[in-house]
């Protein structure tokens, strides 16, 4: 906008500064040996000048200065916008009066000198007409100060209390307006610029990577630019300013639009980190990792809390009990167990192993007489297998075996039955202690459950590999648009307790979602969700018409106290414009939001029609020492 409003006045400035030079040379040129006619144009070309920069301090005048200060409270508040716009007007309404007198004058003076003219000495048959107008044009000019002065005064009036407002608010209006070269060299840079190895600009401010270590969210509605302009930036922002680094980050990245399956591709190679990219791709077999979620040092425990994760995630948890999940997570703990004990060294377990000792008991027995008699390790499993399992009803065996088959079936059927299974090719320890960037491709759209599951596995393992890993050299970040469809909310292992704790290994988190609700209807409770968004200390908001979402943003930013312009104005005289009525202007402080809910409802987003190349973002930056309110511009930047 500061472009628009520096072209605004540039082309404002250009009427008066033609004028005023056309003007000087007039005067300036000798005129004693001029001919007649010469001397006939050049007055002509007088009063004509004289006229178009009268006419410049009318309507040019206005819209550059609605522009300007449009511009220096943009942000301001709808009580300061409604101080400069009733300021304006007031001084607008003064000026045309002054602009209609003087109009009058010059025109008048006009007439006069040019009926001296042989060739306008028509002119004098209406002598008496402007000869009456110019003495009532002088008269005005001298009686406008006491005529009109309530105008003069309500102007004045409005003024001092716009800067009144000002003064007693936290809000700074822009002063500087860039220069036509300051603007061009704007429009010509990246939309993303590396300062150093940990901070880059994008959306005009200056990134570093500690404020994603305090966890960033971005809202906003389909079509706002919230993919293409923020976090295409954000993503090659992080990857570009590490270049430099001896640490360069690892990354995981869920994709569920699949949105980025092209895109990483291109960006890695641009940035130099090709090498290190690694994709789960169950649609390109030849060129994706296989990745074993029970091929892991991590204790049965741990093991088997994730597929409980899982299993809440899809919804298993029944409202108030977690006898079905919890008993399937103790099924599935003895199982891993029992299947490390018997598997051929080096062979993990396997979703079919699992699957084949939920069905039936053969494949119980059958491993547990591997077992040597006098091997202790067995005798936890051995004893809730031949205690409990055997002994539970059959019809509640029967519910926990189907919750844990029902679960596991979709990793039985190809391609997921190999890419699943095995050894796997990189383990998740090893992308975050070497740098790799592991990429998911598996939208939503195609195999909606098992997306959820195969993500939310492997998000829950990285974390807890991040975790384990406090003060690391190397930095990391989590990454993931549309973070609704793999949102965790199970106790110790929800998204909202590793946000809580990643900081100190280093690792920054970048989520997106379309609004509030698209993740409170994750969840049963909307307490889990505040609780994410409590650890997440950047916000980012583009468009929305979601209610609870920009109710959310507004409060976020609190109220302040604001004059709120008041005015009881009376006319019982006579006189231009009121000016023998009274009248009185006042403010009252009031509370105000900092930043209105409906603001979020006006956010400009990309647009091929009208040419819009950008969104604009409302930012919540408590990332840093003194909370801050940001309003940015985000320029399409496609990868």
């Amino acid at each position: 906008m500061s472009a628009e409003v520096a072209k605004a006045k540039q082309e404002f400035w250009r009427i008066p500064s033609i004028t005023i030079a056309v003007l000087m040379v007039i005067h300036l040129l000798p005129k004693a040996q001029m001919q007649a006619n010469l001397r006939l144009l050049l007055t002509l070309a007088l009063f004509a000048a004289l006229f178009i920069l009268l006419w410049s301090m009318t309507a040019p005048r206005e819209r550059y200065m609605e522009r300007l200060y449009a511009w220096r409270y943009e942000d301001a508040g709808p009580a300061l916008e409604k101080s400069w716009r009733l300021y304006l007007h007031s001084l607008t309404r003064v000026i045309r009066i002054v602009a209609v007198i003087l109009a009058t004058f010059l025109a008048t003076t006009a007439l006069k000198t040019l009926s001296l003219w042989p060739s306008f000495s028509s002119f004098s048959l209406l002598a008496p007409v402007y000869q009456g107008l110019w003495w009532l044009s002088v008269a005005a000019l001298g009686l406008f100060p006491f005529v009109a002065g309530g105008l003069v005064a309500e102007a004045m009036q409005r003024g001092r209390l716009l800067r009144e407002q000002v003064a007693t608010s936290d809000f700074e209006p822009r002063k500087d307006l860039p220069t036509n070269e300051e603007a061009a060299a704007q429009s010509a840079r990246a939309p993303v610029e590396a300062v150093n190895d940990s901070r880059f600009l994008a959306g005009n401010f200056e990134w570093s990577w500690e404020d994603f270590y305090k966890n960033c969210i971005v809202f906003g509605q389909a079509g706002t630019g919230k993919t293409v302009c923020v976090l295409n930036a954000l993503l090659d922002g992080l990857l570009l300013s590490s270049q430099l680094s001896s640490h360069q980050p690892s990354c995981l990245m869920l994709d569920p639009k699949g949105d980025f399956h092209a895109k990483i591709q291109n960006l890695t190679r641009l940035r130099g980190r090709e090498a290190d990219l690694l994709r789960l791709d169950p649609t390109d077999l030849e060129h994706s990792i296989r990745w074993n979620p029970l091929d892991s040092d991590d204790d049965e425990l741990e093991l088997a809390g994730r597929f409980a994760a899982v299993m809440e995630a899809l919804g298993m948890k029944s409202d108030n009990d977690s006898f079905w999940v919890d008993s399937a997570k103790k099924f599935i703990r003895h199982a891993i167990a029992l299947i490390r004990l018997t598997n051929p060294p080096g062979e993990p377990p396997s979703f079919e192993q699992i699957n084949a000792m939920a069905s039936s008991f053969g494949p119980i027995s059958e491993r547990a007489d591997r077992l040597a008699d006098d091997d202790p390790r067995g005798d936890r499993c051995l004893a809730y297998f031949a205690d409990e399992w055997a002994n539970l009803a059959d019809e509640t065996r029967s519910s926990i075996q189907a919750n844990i088959t029902n679960m596991i079936d979709p990793f039985l059927l190809a391609p997921y039955d190999t890419l699943f299974s095995g050894r796997s090719t990189v383990r998740i320890a090893d992308v975050v202690d070497r740098g790799k960037l592991l990429y998911v491709y598996m939208p939503i759209a195609d195999k909606e459950v098992m997306a959820r599951m195969v993500c939310t596995f492997i998000k829950m393992e990285y974390y807890r590999e991040v975790l384990k890993r406090p003060d690391k050299k190397r930095p990391s970040f989590f990454f993931c648009d549309e973070f609704q469809s793999f949102f965790t909310v199970s106790q110790g292992k929800g998204d909202a307790d590793f946000f809580e704790r990643s900081r100190q290994s280093r690792h920054a988190n970048i989520i997106a979602t379309q609004n509030l609700n698209a993740l409170t209807k994750q969840t049963r409770e909307k307490d889990p969700v505040f609780n994410l968004l409590g650890n997440c200390a950047v916000k980012i908001f583009l468009r929305n018409t979601d209610r609870d979402t920009n109710e959310y943003a507004s409060n976020l930013f609190g109220e302040q106290l604001v004059a709120m312009l008041s005015q009881s104005l009376s006319s019982h005289g006579k006189g231009l414009g009121g000016g023998g009525g009274g009248g009185s202007q006042g403010a009252n402080l009031q509370y105000d939001a900092k930043v209105r809910k409906e603001v979020f409802t006006e956010l400009a987003v990309p647009s091929r029609d009208d040419g819009t190349d950008y969104c604009e973002t409302v930012i919540h930056l408590a990332s840093r020492g003194r909370v801050a309110k940001l309003k940015q511009r985000w320029r399409v930047y496609p990868l």
